[in-house]
Formats: C-alpha cells, sequence, structure tokens
C-alpha cells in the first residue's frame, strides 16, 4: 500500500499501473487482484485508510450540550489545520493524493467524504448552528461551515503561495494554535455578525 500510495501521488490514478506499483513493492501482480480486488480497490484503500487514520490517532473533538460554542469552534479549528498542515505535511504522499482527488474526482471521493470529511463537517455545522442561535437554518450554517473549511484548506493548499507572501503556515504543532486562534476571530465575527442580523 505504500508503494501504492507514492506512485498513486505522484502520478495520479490514471497514470499509475499496478505493474509498477508491485515492482516497486516487491511483489507479485496478482496479489493486487487477492487483497484489493482491482487497481480502484487498491486506490481506494490508500486514499480512504490514509486520511481516516488522521481521525483514528486523534479523534475529532464532540460538540457536547453545555459546551461554549467558540471554544469548540477554536478547537476544531486547530484539529483541522494540525491534521492538514502537520499532519498530513509529514505523511510521505497523503496530502498529494488528497489535493489530486479533489482537482480530478474518481468514486473514491464519494467514500471519502461519507467516512471521512462528512462526520467532521457535521459536529462543524453543530458548533455553528450553536453560534448563530435563531439565526440558524440549514443553507445559512452550511455556507459558514463553507468558509470555516476552506480558511484551514487555504494554508494547506496555498502554503507555497503564503510563503511567498510572508505568511508561510505553521509546520509545527507547536505553532498551530496561533493561526487557528486568528481563523477563529474572523470566523466568528462573520458568524456572529449573520447571529445579530438575524
Amino acid at each position: 500500500m505504500d508503494a501504492a500510495g507514492r506512485l498513486f501521488a505522484a502520478k495520479g490514478f490514471e497514470e499509475a499501473n499496478v505493474r509498477e506499483i508491485c515492482r516497486a513493492a516487491g511483489v507479485n501482480i496478482a496479489a493486487v487482484r487477492h487483497h484489493f480486488g482491482s487497481k480502484e480497490g487498491l486506490y481506494r484503500a490508500v486514499v480512504v485508510r490514509s486520511h481516516k487514520g488522521f481521525l483514528e490517532q486523534e479523534p475529532f473533538p464532540k460538540f457536547e450540550a453545555g459546551d461554549d460554542p467558540a471554544v469548540a469552534l477554536e478547537r476544531a479549528i486547530e484539529q483541522m489545520l494540525r491534521i492538514m498542515l502537520v499532519r498530513r505535511g509529514a505523511h510521505p504522499y497523503a496530502g498529494q493524493l488528497i489535493s489530486r482527488e479533489l482537482r480530478s474526482p474518481t468514486a473514491v471521493l464519494d467514500e471519502l467524504v461519507e467516512n471521512v470529511m462528512k462526520p467532521l463537517r457535521c459536529e462543524l455545522e453543530r458548533i455553528v448552528a450553536a453560534l448563530l442561535g435563531g439565526a440558524n437554518s440549514p443553507r445559512l450554517r452550511g455556507q459558514c461551515a463553507n468558509f470555516v473549511i476552506g480558511l484551514c484548506v487555504f494554508h494547506d493548499l496555498g502554503k507555497e503561495a503564503l510563503k511567498r507572501f510572508g505568511y508561510p503556515p505553521p509546520e509545527r504543532a507547536a505553532d498551530v494554535p496561533k493561526l487557528a486562534g486568528l481563523i477563529t476571530k474572523f470566523a466568528l465575527s462573520g458568524i456572529v455578525g449573520f447571529a445579530a442580523r438575524g
């Protein structure tokens, strides 16, 4: 799977071939069919496993009744940034895989959304709903969640441009809370502004 992950990340799903993957892994080509059924099955296992692993190592914080939603939002943002910038950044191929999958989606994106992204997004929407209070509606809640996720994702996908602008995103876990705090303040201003307008 590691050999497959590296080749899928470097070449993309279409260009990477099973023979090359097996040669790099030092296994017989029949191993792919036996363990994964097909190239698609191997790709699915590599992409979903690499991203599920991040959440298994550090489960997304649950928003419980009585929790301060502003604190919960900051914790959620901090974890998203830690996964994207530190854990995925240190992984040998997970960042390239997700970038390729988002730009040129395969059927695996549906599974990735359902099993990895959706649980995080649902928790984030619960936090946003609490912040919106009476202004909460499915559309506004969803858009606010999109804005928060977008702020985090940009620091991952746009990191090379941000470095050139003089705002390099953190690469160490110890540096993530500062950025998380700034994004939280920015996001809270917008969400609270929507709530105030009703």
